[in-house]
Formats: structure tokens, C-alpha cells, sequence
């Protein structure tokens, strides 16, 4: 039985402490606290990314065109719905793959999709999955604004929940029964927010989504609001970037805000989170700048306490978890992580305590 170690420095909900992996034919067999042997690699071993916010269903869009939220996702026309409308489901099935391949290489154990299209849009996204890490998590939303009750059971019993785009962009009393309908079933309900435009907190809050997207639009009180009511906020720093619009995690984080990040539209950005961390890391704002380990927490524990990670939050790295294994060249891993490192870093992902190696993934 071959023994090996891995990495010199392990993140937790604690933070930063020295330790490493003990593995029996890539099988993790103890996570060990304290200086690693020197046999071990030189890496920081971080929970795999929760990728909080994904539309993969249009990364065949890729690139996106310059344009206003509203000209690029906004419904019923904007570009990207037209697009879906006009590519064929095998050209959607196989630039989904594409991006969950992308995922699972670059640290990904779990991601967030709000996936359009109604059921057929959701068997997609299903078909399209390999069956392993990273484990999808998905938000279906109906076809149109005068689906029924049947239409809205239909898309729930396919998925994890319903995911819906900003509050006007749908006729109240279906969003009452989206919410109602989740809430019952015990699935999810959660919509994007006060992104170009802010919107009524409290006409979003009466609808109890279990997490918000963007915010960025969203005034003190709005995400004051938010955290009193305990609902967390997805944040997307390059799709925000791409749109031009100003995004100030500190100022959440200030308001007491649970603060996660995703990548948002395939179209806009590649689904790597580790580009994604250091894009939010790079923000300097009114609130001032998130140290390094303010940054892997919103890309790691933030985006598994939006999912309530099944009610268990763990604050130490256990042999069962997922993680992402990120090889580093000085002796500050976390802020070479948060600067320089990039996907070619990421030496390993261990998914249920067996370690996955670059050479048997799909890129």
C-alpha cells in the first residue's frame, strides 16, 4: 500500500494553519495538523469551491456581445434568450459539458445553476453532467409567466428548486407560488436582485427567497434588510465588471451580509472560481479591500452556508469532504492564491476522499 502526503498548509472556517493529507493509494486516510513531513507537497489544501451562481446553459454564447443587463439577459429578448431560442440542444448539452469539465478541473465541488428553458432546460443541464464532482445544484424556472400550477410542479420535481431572474420580470402571484411551491417541498427558491436597477427590498424579502443574486444596486438599508432577514448574497465581480456595474463586497460584508461568489453567464466568463476569487480580490471600494482570507472564505464555507451544506458546517477540513488541492511557490499561500496562482496550480481535487489527478480529467 503506497503511502503519500500532500500539501504543507490546510484553510479552515479557522483559518490558515499548517497541516497536511495522509493518503493510501490516493485515498485520504487523515488530515494531519502540524509541520508536514518533507516528502509532501508544497500546496495549500482548500474545500473545493462552491461556484455559488452558474447559467451554463449559454456558454455556447461565448463570447458575449457589449451591451446593457438588460440588452444581454434581460428576458424576454435580450440576447441571450434569443440565442437559446435559435441553437440546437445538442450545441446547448455539449458547451454545458464543456463547463462542468472546466469546474471540476479548476476546484469546483459544487455549483449553483439557474437554469431557463422549464423542464427540458433542467433535463439539459442533467444530461449534460458526468454523474461526478462537481455536484450540481439546480434551479429551474418556468417557461413563461403564465405557467399553472401543473407546469410549476412539473419543473420542481426535476430539480433542487426554483431560481427566477429580478422580481419585474414576473407577474407577482407566480412568484408568491414559485416560493410557496419550494418552500413546501422543501427545495429552494432564490432570484437575482437590484442588479442594474434597485429594486423594493421588501416586496423581494415578502417572497422569502432562500438567497439573492447580485445586489449590486442595493442601497445600506437594502442589504442591512438582508441580513437581518439571514439571507445571504451571490456576487459575480466579473460579470459585474463586464456590465459596469460597482460592486462593493466589503460594504455587504460590513452590513453583516453573508457574501458567497459565483461566475454567472458561460457567456461572460469562464466557471473558474479560483479567476473568480482573485477578480473579487483585486476590488478596491468605499469599504476598503478583503484580505486574502476574507476572499477564499466567500469562494469556499460562505458558498456551502448559502446551501446550508445540509446543515452541516463544518469549520475543520474532515477526509470525507471535497477538496481542492492548489500548489504554491512562497510561503504566503493564501495570498498566492488570492493574486498569482492559476488553474495549472491546482495539482489535485479530492472528491469523497479519493484524489483525482490533472492527467485523468477531460479539459
Amino acid at each position: 500500500m503506497k503511502n503519500t502526503h500532500v500539501g504543507r498548509w490546510l484553510f479552515s472556517q479557522e483559518g490558515l494553519r499548517e497541516g497536511f493529507l495522509r493518503l493510501e493509494d490516493d485515498t485520504v486516510v487523515e488530515v494531519c495538523a502540524g509541520k508536514a513531513p518533507s516528502d509532501s507537497s508544497r500546496a495549500l489544501v482548500l474545500p473545493a469551491f462552491v461556484n455559488a451562481h452558474t447559467h451554463i446553459g449559454d456558454s455556447f454564447a461565448y463570447p458575449a456581445p457589449r451591451g446593457t443587463v438588460a440588452e444581454i439577459v434581460g428576458p424576454p429578448d435580450g440576447y441571450k434568450h434569443r440565442m437559446l431560442r435559435t441553437v440546437g440542444r445538442d450545441a446547448k448539452v455539449s458547451a454545458m459539458r464543456d463547463a462542468i469539465e472546466i469546474m471540476a478541473a479548476t476546484g469546483t465541488g459544487t455549483f449553483i445553476d439557474f437554469r431557463e428553458e422549464g423542464v427540458a432546460g433542467v433535463m439539459d443541464l442533467l444530461a449534460a453532467h458526468p454523474g461526478h464532482m462537481p455536484r450540481p445544484v439546480v434551479l429551474g424556472r418556468p417557461s413563461g409567466g403564465d405557467a399553472h400550477d401543473w407546469e410549476l410542479g412539473e419543473v420542481l420535481a426535476s430539480c433542487d428548486g426554483f431560481g427566477a431572474s429580478a422580481v419585474r420580470d414576473w407577474p407577482i402571484d407566480l412568484l408568491r407560488r414559485m416560493s410557496s411551491k419550494a418552500h413546501s417541498s422543501s427545495r429552494l427558491f432564490a432570484m437575482h436582485a437590484s442588479e442594474a436597477v434597485r429594486e423594493e427590498i421588501d416586496h423581494v424579502l415578502a417572497l422569502r427567497p432562500d438567497f439573492l443574486v447580485h445586489m449590486t444596486s442595493a442601497a445600506d438599508e437594502d442589504l442591512v434588510a438582508c441580513a437581518a432577514s439571514g439571507v445571504p448574497v451571490v456576487v459575480c465581480p466579473r460579470s459585474s465588471e463586464f456590465f459596469g456595474l460597482r460592486l462593493d463586497i466589503p460594504r455587504m460584508l460590513k452590513a453583516g451580509v453573508t457574501v458567497a461568489l459565483g461566475t454567472d453567464n458561460g457567456m461572460v466568463a469562464r466557471p473558474d472560481m479560483l479567476t473568480e476569487l482573485q477578480a473579487a480580490f483585486r476590488s478596491r471600494l468605499s469599504e476598503g479591500r478583503l484580505t486574502p482570507a476574507q476572499t477564499v472564505h466567500l469562494a469556499t464555507y460562505a458558498g456551502r452556508k448559502v446551501l446550508n451544506a445540509e446543515g452541516k458546517i463544518t469549520t475543520e477540513i474532515e477526509i470525507q469532504d471535497d477538496l481542492a488541492v492548489v500548489n504554491v511557490r512562497g510561503d504566503d499561500p493564501l495570498y498566492e492564491v488570492v493574486t498569482s496562482a492559476g488553474s495549472q496550480d491546482i495539482s489535485a481535487v479530492i472528491h469523497e476522499g479519493r484524489l483525482r489527478r490533472p492527467e485523468n480529467w477531460t479539459r
